[in-house]
């Protein structure tokens, strides 16, 4: 026997109660529209912040030559071991060289040329960071100078989307790029000049450009100088303080920066180990969504089962009758599968296009300037792809799951009972 007669009961079964099958689909589509909304909204956020933080920033830093530290545990312990006066007190000598002593990277070139040839890297830039002070007038600010050569450091982030004003190519060894918050602070213009404060004196500099990152923090206090420029502010003739590092694969960044560490005897620091708590939130969020969604269709099966269980009872006369027809027992569990899938392909559309509309009501929604979580405001959101191909495929599992007792129910009446019944 074909589907076809199967299938055209169930969709006569369906629509025999329209009122009652709106009631099914709108429980489906409620639950599919909030497993689709909730993660969108959340993964947005979280998928922006890592943009922001992974792809347009370095994917491994190299911070500066290792602070002696494995030397110092080597040679504590021959200090220890080799009979030495009393009074010399290895704890002064472990921290005076591990804590105090300021390692800056020096033969860096070389060291460049030698990093890229590790296998999974695909670029690397020099940089200089440090803190400072800067002034205008009247008006002291603290801020942090990142020291760069433009034409390397776009080939590790995208460099130019930060720059809200001004190209960064075109900046002389005088010029400064200023994040648009730490400029309105000091009530700086382009154009104008400021003075930056450090421990080995103070120079003018011109601000040639402003950067907008889009994240509170970093917009308050970056600032950007070229490379010599830095160097001769801070005096560090032909040092700098660390390498950034951008990999063909971003999930190899530990393994790789392990590679180097042992390798080169250099400090590293990856973008994993930056974002652990970012991470870890979203690990946690997506077992979170995982229990909800659970929840939500559970409860869109029960009223599924319920249902059917209604219609088994008010239809055992119809289904005595076509059994007494011949219809087989796996038959009639199919009908009543198939008006459940029926109902739940029903809900589960409805659902797509609620959950994309309640995206477009949130992204039409006003709101204020104030920043949200972490400095970054509130973005646009996206549908999340994942998430909608979930949603339809727990709606269709669980009412098809949920259908199978009320169907296996309706295949085992006995057909002369339910014609008398």
């Amino acid at each position: 026997m074909t589907l076809a007669p199967e299938l055209f009961i169930a969709i006569r079964y369906t629509l025999a109660n329209m009122k009652q099958s709106l009631m099914i689909a709108f429980a489906v589509g409620l639950g599919v529209a909030i497993i689709i909304f909730i993660p969108s909204v959340n993964l947005s956020f979280f998928g922006y912040f890592l943009e922001k933080t992974v792809e347009n920033s370095a994917h491994i830093k190299v911070t500066r030559e290792l602070e002696t530290m494995e030397r110092n545990i080597q040679a504590l312990t021959r200090h220890l071991t080799s009979g030495s006066p009393e009074n010399d007190d290895p704890h002064i000598i472990f921290s005076d060289q591990t804590l105090t002593r300021k390692r800056n990277i020096k033969a860096y070139r070389q060291l460049m040329k030698q990093i890229r040839g590790v296998t999974g890297v695909l670029e690397v830039s020099p940089y200089i960071n440090e803190q400072i002070i800067v002034s205008h007038g009247s008006q002291i600010r603290g801020g942090s100078i990142q020291g760069i050569v433009p034409e390397m450091e776009k080939n590790i982030r995208q460099l130019e989307e930060d720059i809200a004003v001004g190209n960064i190519d075109n900046m002389g060894s005088s010029d400064v790029f200023i994040g648009w918050r730490l400029a309105d602070e000091l009530g700086v213009r382009l154009g104008n000049r400021i003075q930056l404060v450090t421990s080995e004196g103070r120079k003018s500099y011109k601000v040639a450009g402003l950067i907008n990152t889009g994240i509170y923090q970093k917009d308050l206090d970056t600032i950007y100088i070229s490379l010599k420029s830095a160097q001769q502010l801070l005096n560090m003739s032909n040092e700098i303080t660390g390498i950034n590092i951008r990999l063909q694969d971003i999930y190899a960044a530990p393994k790789i920066s392990d590679v180097i560490h042992q390798t080169f005897h250099l400090k590293t620091r990856n973008w994993m180990e930056d974002n652990e708590v970012i991470l870890d939130q979203i690990g946690m969020f997506r077992v979170i969504i995982a229990f909800i969604s659970f929840l939500i269709v559970f409860a869109a099966a029960s009223s599924i089962t319920s249902v059917l269980i209604m219609v088994v009872a008010s239809k055992s006369k119809e289904i005595g009758i076509l059994k007494a027809m011949g219809l087989p027992p796996g038959s009639i569990m199919r009908l009543f599968v198939f008006q459940a899938i029926c109902l739940s392909i029903l809900g589960a559309t409805a659902g797509v296009f609620g959950g994309m509309g309640l995206i477009e009501l949130y992204n039409a929604t006003p709101y204020s300037k104030a920043e949200s979580f972490l400095g970054i405001g509130r973005q646009p959101v996206e549908i999340n792809l994942e998430y909608t191909y979930y949603a339809i495929i727990y709606a269709m599992l669980s009412s098809f799951l949920a259908s199978l007792f009320p169907a296996w129910h309706a295949s085992r009446l006995d057909p002369v009972k339910a014609i008398n019944s």
